[in-house]
């Protein structure tokens, strides 16, 4: 006689970069597994691409999960992870006092945790009064190849703002960056100033992500203001 199955609550949410909304259902132990796993490597790769799995396994009506943005990663594991775990994430947070070593025991709602905002008009980027780039947000794949490659400094930021123009345009025309040569955008970046090229790299630097800003008194009576930003401080 075969065992009975146990029905599982399904829930939505609203996917921050397409603005599609999904269907998911809470892990299940066998996908608990295998984060737990994950969690024991240390290896932030092998983290990611467990997450990676268990939202496959857990969100429908996406077709690559490995074109998602990171802050899109981050929504849908936070939103499994409080219907599968509980509404609660529990820190231990440092002191803001350097000389103090106490970990402080803080209680996070998942409602506190402020989800991305993306705002198409911060993808435009005016180089000149007549020049500009529409970027769009790395997906996990690109992350995931260039911490691969092992690119540092200059040479990173360069791969990865190519990787991530969308189009550049001037007073008469929009060049879709689908239809030039790597080089040809290649060229294009190393035309720019400095102020130019900052521009560029502000913008990742200021990607949406997951946050939360929490106040707690530390044992040794300094009172802390810290900000939660992306999915790895969840988690500390």
């Amino acid at each position: 006689m075969a065992l009975p199955e146990l029905n599982t609550a399904r829930y939505s949410i609203e996917i921050p970069s397409t603005g599609q909304t999904v269907t998911y259902r809470p892990y299940l132990v066998k996908e608990e597994k295998i984060l737990m796993m994950a969690m024991e490597t240390n290896d932030q790769k092998v983290i990611m691409q467990a997450t990676i799995d268990v939202i496959k396994s857990c969100v429908d009506d996406i077709d690559d999960v490995e074109s998602l943005a990171m802050f899109d990663i981050e929504t849908l594991f936070l939103a499994l992870r409080a219907k599968s775990v509980g509404e609660k994430i529990d820190l231990k947070m440092k002191c803001n006092d350097e000389k103090c070593d106490v970990r402080s025991d803080v209680q996070i709602d998942f409602e506190e945790i402020q989800k991305p905002i993306v705002d198409n008009e911060e993808t435009k980027i005016m180089l000149t009064d007549d020049v500009g780039v529409i970027m769009k947000y790395p997906s996990v794949k690109q992350v995931n190849s260039f911490t691969e490659v092992g690119d540092e400094g200059v040479d990173s930021a360069m791969s990865m703002i190519i990787a991530c123009i969308d189009s550049v345009f001037d007073a008469d025309d929009v060049y879709d960056s689908s239809n030039e040569s790597k080089k040809s955008l290649t060229n294009f970046i190393e035309s720019l100033s400095s102020v130019q090229f900052m521009k560029l790299t502000d913008f990742f630097n200021s990607m949406p992500a997951v946050s939360c800003t929490i106040d707690y008194k530390c044992a040794c009576g300094k009172d802390n203001t810290q900000e939660l930003k992306g999915l790895q401080s969840f988690f500390t």
